[in-house]
């Protein structure tokens, strides 16, 4: 069997055989799992920001250039009320949606929502969508 995985890079490809295969495949699977899950985590945590200002959440999800606007892949943990116009506002304005609602929001402290300033339960996550 040649073994070629999508989560190395190309030249890490071997053959082996099919007894061998078939007894890895578990710890390759789990190996596969382990470095998929490990990366995005790494990546959420690099790329998540806890905003409490509205002019700061605003500058996080404004492109640097307007003419080629880049590709954001940001996450904003920020404080929200619940309010269906105070999210309807960071979508018209931002393009920005609440892409998470913790089941317990009240480990991330209470606080002010990020729009209009009434009190927040806790935080939600918010992104843009491409």
């Amino acid at each position: 069997v040649f073994v070629g995985r999508r989560d190395k890079g190309p030249k890490e490809k071997y053959s082996q055989g099919w007894e061998d295969f078939v007894a890895a495949l578990p710890d390759v699977l789990a190996d596969i799992q382990s470095g998929l899950f490990e990366r995005a985590a790494a990546y959420r945590e690099e790329h998540t920001r806890a905003i409490d200002d509205y002019k700061a959440f605003t500058q996080f999800f404004t492109p640097k250039n307007t003419e080629r606007p880049e590709v954001h892949g940001g996450f904003a943990l920020a404080h929200w009320c619940d309010g269906e116009a105070c999210e309807d506002k960071v979508r018209q304005e931002l393009s920005v949606t609440i892409r998470c609602i913790p089941f317990d929001r009240t480990d991330r402290g209470e606080g002010a929502c990020i729009v209009c300033g009434k009190g927040s339960s806790g935080r939600v996550v918010f992104a843009k969508s491409y």
